[in-house]
């Protein structure tokens, strides 16, 4: 079993797979996914994307003021920590995980805005977002 884990601080994209299928998309709080992983430790990989891989905060269309640059600044920085504190549960679990590059290219770009492309692509038939296609293609596909 992968699990794969798209951090965010509000709620985490988490995607659970077996034999390159996925068997559920979800989203959890911190706390929860916490639960989760204890839950889940001795029986599955996880695939974390690696927050900290972007060093950067690249310029984003709509975001020319300096107040559109520091909240963007702030949401990376968010996510960057719930990144590490997860990594440093992990760790300390025991848990068997994998920092993974976060994933580039039009097929990723096209699966994570568009939920029909991503059914097609993986064969999920049920509702997602932004952040359960992502934790549910760094299960499928993160090396």
């Amino acid at each position: 079993m992968i699990i794969g884990i798209d951090p965010d601080l509000v709620k985490s994209g988490v995607a659970v797979t077996a034999g390159g299928r996925i068997l559920t998309l979800d989203a959890m709080s911190f706390f929860d996914l916490i639960g989760f992983i204890d839950e889940h430790k001795h029986q599955a990989v996880f695939h974390v994307e690696n927050v900290e891989y972007c060093k950067a905060v690249y310029p984003r269309k709509g975001a020319d003021s300096p107040g559109a640059k520091a909240k963007i600044a702030q949401n990376v920085g968010q996510v960057k920590a719930i990144g590490r504190l997860l990594e440093e549960y992990l760790k300390g679990s025991g848990a068997n995980y994998k920092l993974i590059r976060p994933l580039v290219g039009t097929v990723k770009k096209k699966a994570k805005k568009d939920a029909e492309f991503f059914n097609r692509q993986t064969g999920w038939q049920g509702k997602s977002n932004e952040d359960k296609r992502d934790a549910a293609l760094l299960a499928l596909y993160g090396k």
